[in-house]
């Protein structure tokens, strides 16, 4: 019997230990922001994740697009996702977006689809994108990356170092910059 509390005793540290660095080791990137670029209502996608509605950024609210203009295509099938819907939106022509965060270090990710009818190749659409002053995507081609229209690409970057805002901004070279989605995640 004190052979079996000893067992007991050892397998219950064994699971302390165990589960804690289980714990420890499941605490991944923490979600801060999650936004479906020219949407105008949030959106629970297949996969639990709230995505928030697009807004333009002033003065009194934390976050939001410098600029742009916002379309909606309900037309079009987005296969290849748990998120179809955050690809059917599209805010282009922006100069940006600007959130305001904690300190410390961010992943980011871009979410793309080249939906608009009038790009049929790649070539046509050609845009720069920085991340707080640095360029991360350069001539970027969202229907060359994808492979083709209505295909999405996710363009993380991670080890973000924010001091107060982060800046994501856009530059056109060939036809106006999109962009479908953003997730901010401190990690």
């Amino acid at each position: 019997m004190a052979n079996l509390a000893k067992i007991r005793a050892i397998g219950f540290v064994v699971l302390v230990v165990l589960g804690g660095s289980l714990l420890a080791g499941c605490g991944g990137p923490t979600s801060v922001y999650t936004v479906n670029c020219g949407s105008d209502a949030a959106y629970v996608d297949a996969a639990g994740t709230t995505w928030l509605a697009d807004q333009d950024k002033d003065d009194d609210i934390s976050w939001g697009a410098i600029g742009g203009d916002v379309v909606l295509r309900e037309e079009i099938e987005i296969p290849g996702t748990q998120a179809p819907n955050v690809y059917l939106n599209e805010r282009y022509d922006m100069a940006g977006y600007v959130f305001t965060l904690k300190p410390g270090k961010y992943t980011v990710r871009l979410h793309f689809a080249e939906t608009y009818d009038g790009i049929a190749d790649s070539g046509e659409r050609i845009f720069d994108v920085s991340i707080n002053k640095k360029v991360v995507l350069k001539d970027f081609d969202v229907f060359k990356e994808a492979g083709g229209a209505n295909k999405p690409v996710i363009k993380e970057f991670k080890g973000i170092e924010v001091t107060e805002k982060l800046a994501i901004e856009f530059e056109a070279i060939e036809q106006n910059p999109e962009i479908n989605g953003i997730e901010i995640l401190a990690e």
